[in-house]
């Protein structure tokens, strides 16, 4: 019988980094549909406005689509929060667009939770459906002049949005 080494379990550790980053990659890239044409959108606030990119025209727009459930979202959020304060004096709108939630749980959880910039709902998932967003989080990012310069689902660390900030005009 040949010598073989034991079967080993994989620590718990290790099963779970390698269930994040299949999460973190699952759809990477899932929003194939072109954004270009649909970025016209608006979305009721939870503070009761309507707003959409084309309200900050002259600026740079972030678009975090997430929802409450989405673990990785959470972790997107983490990273947005303080590129919005590093950002939020040089041109640059931040925008969390919730995909598919009723605006009862998304308060709830921004009560826990909140976000430092606007919070929109698309409660039927009619925006994200026009945009052919498949996984969350998906991030748009929109230069100064309208241009889809950025337009992904997966998580997206700090130093890349900062490139991709840069490439939009920041």
């Amino acid at each position: 019988m040949p010598n073989r080494a034991p079967f080993r379990r994989p620590s718990i550790l290790m099963t779970a980094m390698a269930f994040s980053l299949l999460l973190l990659s699952c759809g990477a890239s899932s929003a194939d549909k072109s954004a270009q044409d649909n970025i016209d959108f608006h979305l009721k606030s939870v503070d009761g406005r309507l707003l959409g990119p084309k309200d900050f025209r002259g600026q740079v727009v972030v678009v975090d689509f997430w929802a409450t459930w989405c673990l990785p979202c959470h972790l997107q959020a983490q990273i947005l929060a303080p590129l919005h304060q590093e950002y939020k004096d040089k041109g640059v709108q931040f925008l969390a667009a919730n995909a598919g939630e009723d605006e009862a749980t998304v308060r709830s959880f921004l009560k826990r939770k909140p976000f430092p910039y606007p919070v929109l709902l698309d409660p039927e998932d009619r925006v994200s459906t026009e945009l052919g967003i498949l996984s969350l989080p998906t991030l748009l990012v929109i230069d100064r002049t309208g241009k889809v310069r950025y337009f992904d689902a997966g998580v997206l660390d700090a130093p890349s949005l900062r490139k991709i900030l840069k490439q939009a005009g920041v």
